[in-house]
């Protein structure tokens, strides 16, 4: 089986994805991404690891990344399947770090959206989990606007590298639902 990549812009369903293929394929092990930033972060403050939003000088996220999953898919002579969440690889990013040979990438957008309407859909799609919960409605739109630009440069980079580019800004359940049925006939 392969790993499985889900990146892009946050609040466009890239954990809800995960957990539609985990629960299809219970076999794969989640990795989210930010909790790994976030604990690296709080433990050893001054490690150039981060999210985009951090403007480090040299993030160096995908090459943690990178390693972290060569030297964990295989344990004990078992092949391990991840599904990696993540909005802070870059597609650039991706393609200089990474071995993608048996990777399955998606980048998901929403590019058809205005900054409110993402703001309505962190509130739709809101749960007790999720960072936007504990933020303001101007935090969160402070947020939207500083990634607009990346994820335009998303959309370039993934035409450019041969990466999927997925926007899920009209019918998100949807183009979910089809894009599992894609992905579970890519998988078998």
């Amino acid at each position: 089986m392969k790993n499985i990549m889900i990146l892009g812009i946050c609040r466009t369903g890239k954990s809800t994805f995960s957990r539609m293929i985990q629960k299809e394929f219970p076999n794969y092990q989640i990795i989210e991404v930010d909790t790994i930033i976030s604990a690296l972060q709080k433990t050893i403050p001054d490690i150039p690891i981060g999210f985009i939003h951090d403007n480090l000088t040299e993030n160096k996220l995908p090459q943690f990344l990178n390693l972290f999953i060569e030297k964990n898919m295989n344990k004990n002579g078992k092949h391990l399947n991840f599904i990696i969440n993540a909005d802070s690889i870059l597609p650039q990013d991706l393609a200089k770090y990474f071995n993608l040979e048996n990777t399955i990438v998606y980048y998901f957008v929403n590019s058809k959206l205005t900054s409110k309407e993402i703001l309505d859909n962190c509130r739709k799609y809101d749960d007790m989990e999720d960072w936007t919960i504990r933020r303001s409605d101007d935090e969160i739109l402070k947020h939207i606007e500083f990634y607009k630009p990346i994820e335009q440069q998303i959309i370039k980079d993934c035409t450019k590298y041969g990466f999927n580019c997925i926007d899920t800004s009209i019918d998100r359940e949807k183009v979910l639902n089809d894009l599992l049925q894609n992905l579970k006939v890519n998988l078998k």
